[in-house]
């Protein structure tokens, strides 16, 4: 005689024990899927920022100072302008450094290897507002300036370093600071973590790779490029002066 096999269900206790499984192998999965996502950000950052340093290396080499430009240097000093109703990135020539950029056929190296976007760039934020950018649009810098990174204006305007009123970009021979100190170009991070508490600017942040601290990269004045946890000068870690001693406010 056949025995038909009973189908037993899951009870509602077994349910619920299950739901609370998954939730726990998500809850513990999302922070290492985050953190890996941001150290995957941070490692393309460092080669970009690489990249970026080597064109500002050999523009040096060519030039013997650093680039002139008048609007915007530490923004405008290489990267994208967008053209067209598609909003279209191209490399601009008007910008000093894209010259050194290694070139494809088409010469759109700035666009075709992606070296001034940061794929973790939320633009500018305020302190107290970190997860909505200022910028119109709530852009990210790279479609606002045409580059994710900021390059140290004390080099390109000796007014600002303090060194004269021609708002000149400095001769290399001008810049007696540690070169591996020397924050050439970097996250924008560094600038808001410089600010003092009066300042205007102290009311923004850019943290993109670390919510928790003003950390990010920089290329330093003699190419290398490494992860800093930026903050009030002086600091050990870095500096923003081009005169060994001096001091920037």
């Amino acid at each position: 005689m056949h025995t038909p096999r009973s189908h037993r269900g899951f009870s509602l206790l077994e349910l619920l024990v299950s739901l609370a499984i998954v939730a726990l192998l998500v809850a513990l999965l999302l922070p290492l899927l985050a953190q890996t996502q941001r150290l995957a950000h941070r490692a393309a950052c460092a080669s970009n920022l690489r990249q970026i340093g080597f064109a500002w290396q050999a523009y040096m080499n060519d030039n013997e100072q650093l680039p002139q430009h008048t609007d915007a240097p530490d923004w405008a000093y290489g990267g994208v302008r967008f053209v067209g109703p598609d909003h279209t990135a191209v490399a601009d020539a008007a910008r000093p450094i894209n010259a050194y950029l290694d070139t494809d056929q088409s010469g759109q190296s700035a666009l075709a290897l992606g070296v001034f976007r940061d794929a973790a760039d939320r633009g500018i934020t305020k302190r107290d507002e970190p997860l909505e950018s200022i910028l119109p649009n709530s852009d990210g810098c790279y479609e606002t300036f045409g580059t994710s990174y900021r390059a140290n204006m004390f080099l390109l305007n000796s007014t600002a370093a303090g060194i004269d009123a021609l708002r000149r970009p400095l001769k290399v021979a001008e810049i007696t600071a540690q070169p591996s100190r020397l924050l050439l170009v970097g996250d924008p991070v560094w600038y808001f973590a410089i600010q003092d508490a009066g300042s205007p600017d102290y009311a923004f942040d850019a943290r993109w790779h670390d919510p928790d601290s003003a950390s990010g990269n920089m290329a330093a004045f003699d190419g290398s490029v490494r992860w800093v946890r930026f903050g009030p000068l002086p600091n050990n870690d870095f500096t923003v002066a081009p005169r060994a001693g001096s001091m920037i406010r």
